[in-house]
């Protein structure tokens, strides 16, 4: 089942267009990245998708509503959302924070109370719960952040760069929760990042927009195999070949090709280190498709 459903959406500013007619589906339950340098329109997008703008033209359909005016309450009811711009009042603590918002959620007070406890504590921020938000560090305002869309247990999460400002164990604890909701809830995410690296620890699906425009969409190995199929063993040591390199990186399609490869070093009196396979990771995907655009 797709979960979100997008048809030549288009967004424009004027005579800027910020997103150009761009279509691609999201099935329920995967984490899909929404990959593109600063400016390439992935926020825009965001925007469209959880209704805080309106598209130029093209549509737009979660759970098989068409977002509209009418049917914008009801999908905010089932969506949490994480971006830089959505801010708190400094002067009341985290708790009252998230109480304002289960409220506006209709979430009963003994849930809320329950269920926000859960949540400062999954995020390790249950001992600050108390204390002012003006008094918050960015990763902790982040991890707030998280909470609130957290709350009314979403069924599709819309995430702008959801672990920009955090240190790597808050970023870790970001992650691993994000992924037990997906695998315990059959949470659908939307992540928007261009943090490759990220992307492919966490992501299942992934989309690829530059300047507007949508140039790839799939999973990795879908993507892989548009632009390179090829494993290629890469090996560390000395007197590696005819020149004295330490380091080698060669093409290869089997391992029959790397055993031999690896003879060839030995007979020469070169020394192995190390030798792993590697295939193409997500960075080196990426730029290999913007070449093909």
């Amino acid at each position: 089942m797709n979960l979100i459903n997008v048809e030549n959406l288009c967004k424009s500013f004027g005579d800027n267009n910020v997103v150009n007619d761009i279509s691609f589906s999201v099935p329920k339950g995967e984490i899909f990245g929404f990959l593109g340098p600063n400016g390439a329109g992935k926020t825009t997008t965001l925007r469209l998708l959880n209704g805080l703008l309106t598209p130029s033209s093209g549509k737009i359909i979660i759970k098989n509503n068409v977002l509209s005016e009418t049917t914008i309450p009801g999908i905010h009811s089932v969506s949490g959302v994480v971006t830089d711009t959505a801010e708190f009042y400094d002067y009341l603590t985290g708790y009252e924070n998230i109480s304002f918002f289960g409220n506006l959620f209709g979430i009963k007070s003994n849930l809320l109370k329950e269920r926000s406890d859960y949540l400062f504590n999954e995020f390790e921020l249950l001992e600050a719960k108390n204390k002012i938000v003006k008094n918050y560090s960015t990763g902790m305002k982040k991890r707030l952040k998280l909470i609130r869309a957290f709350l009314n247990n979403p069924e599709i999460l819309y995430l702008d760069e959801p672990t920009s400002g955090l240190d790597p164990e808050g970023a870790k604890l970001v992650n691993d929760y994000i992924i037990k909701q997906v695998e315990k809830e059959n949470v659908t995410v939307f992540l928007c990042t261009h943090q490759l690296k990220y992307a492919q620890d966490i992501c299942s699906l992934y989309g690829f927009i530059d300047n507007g425009s949508l140039i790839a969409f799939g999973t990795f190995d879908e993507l892989r195999q548009k632009v390179d199929d090829s494993l290629y063993l890469e090996i560390r040591g000395k007197n590696l070949n005819s020149t004295g390199s330490d380091y080698l990186k060669v093409k290869i399609n089997n391992d029959a090709d790397a055993w031999k490869i690896i003879s060839e070093i030995f007979k020469s009196g070169g020394e192995v280190i190390e030798a792993k396979q590697i295939k193409i990771d997500l960075e080196e995907l990426y730029f290999k498709i913007q070449v093909l655009k």
